[in-house]
């Protein structure tokens, strides 16, 4: 029988034996391990481990995933503001300014929830619980993906301005003032090699597309580009899959374009609860700051050379659904 686990230094020796044991690559200025076929930092391991062990779903749960600096912050916001814009009279604005949108929507594989075998934090939350995550599909928990009635959203992003964006994260958050930056070359050759958090992204990607096409009562996949594109009808979509829409009188009254607003990337940037702090994770923490950087379509341009475009390009016509793909 396993023993029982205590605090974060307890998982951590939990599952140390089995992260010990998988293969691993330097990477990112560290160790990523592979495991059921994806690439962790172990700090995420040890939660990925105890999510499939612990973790519990609700019928009315709403589970946000994406693969990291896809689009995730702004997937939160949305669909917070959406789930509370009547929750203790508060509008969707008022929402916004109280909270990083990482602090109110956790991500399920933070080991720090999980104490004694339980979720404390998470089991706490009233439903419906809008919880996050970056695990791939085919690792998420059992009940993630029986009969259970959660309802799962995908938000998928260019793989080129993906790894732009991780790359400008990692050095804001993870390089001190007395370290050289992790060079772009470097990090874009484990990119491509699939070492990359959560990665390969393309099969992370890919599982959930199809994940949508075998289960789309279930499981929605959305594109950034494509929310860009047409946000407000996004949204609509979005709070009809949550079994959330809009009254007539909402949208007439609108409702939808205020949230739209509230959640841009420059409304949330330019707000105080945005500019100053750090957001704790588990043992880790990021500038509040670092997730509003440029949120641009097409940003890789400025930073990648013609060939790494084109190689990037190459992948993704190989491994991923294109655009016009249903859904």
């Amino acid at each position: 029988m396993e023993e029982e686990v205590r605090g974060d230094e307890k998982i951590e020796q939990k599952y140390a034996h089995t992260i010990s044991t998988l293969p691993k690559k330097k990477s990112w200025g560290q160790e990523l391990h592979r495991y059921q076929g994806f690439w962790y930092f172990p700090v995420a391991l040890d939660g990925v481990m105890s999510v499939q062990h612990n973790f519990k779903a609700r019928p009315t749960d709403i589970l946000l995933v994406s693969s990291p600096k896809s689009g995730t912050t702004w997937l939160k916001a949305l669909t917070f503001a959406i789930v509370n814009r009547n929750v203790d009279d508060h509008t969707s604005n008022q929402v916004m300014h109280s909270s990083n949108p990482h602090e109110y929507v956790p991500h399920i594989e933070v080991v720090h929830l999980y104490t004694n075998n339980t979720i404390t934090g998470l089991d706490a939350m009233p439903s419906p619980r809008i919880l996050a995550t970056h695990i791939p599909y085919s690792s998420l928990p059992k009940s993630t993906k029986d009969e259970s009635g959660c309802r799962i959203v995908y938000i998928s992003r260019d793989i080129k301005d993906v790894f732009v964006s991780d790359w400008h994260f990692f050095n804001n958050n993870n390089q001190p003032d007395s370290k050289e930056p992790f060079s772009l070359e470097e990090a874009f050759e484990s990119y491509c090699d699939g070492v990359s958090a959560y990665g390969p992204i393309w099969d992370h990607q890919l599982e959930y597309w199809k994940a949508s096409i075998e289960r789309p009562q279930d499981v929605m996949f959305l594109r950034y580009e494509e929310m860009m594109e047409d946000p407000v009808n996004s949204v609509k979509r979005l709070a009809e899959f949550v079994a959330q829409p809009f009254s007539v009188e909402e949208e007439e009254g609108g409702v939808v374009e205020e949230i739209v607003k509230v959640c841009s990337f420059e409304y949330l940037k330019n707000l105080e609860v945005n500019k100053e702090g750090e957001f704790r994770c588990s043992n880790m923490k990021f500038k509040k700051q670092s997730f509003f950087r440029r949120g641009v379509v097409g940003d890789s341009r400025r930073c990648l050379t013609p060939e790494m475009i084109e190689r990037l390009d190459k992948i993704a016509e190989m491994t991923m659904p294109s655009s016009g793909s249903n859904p």
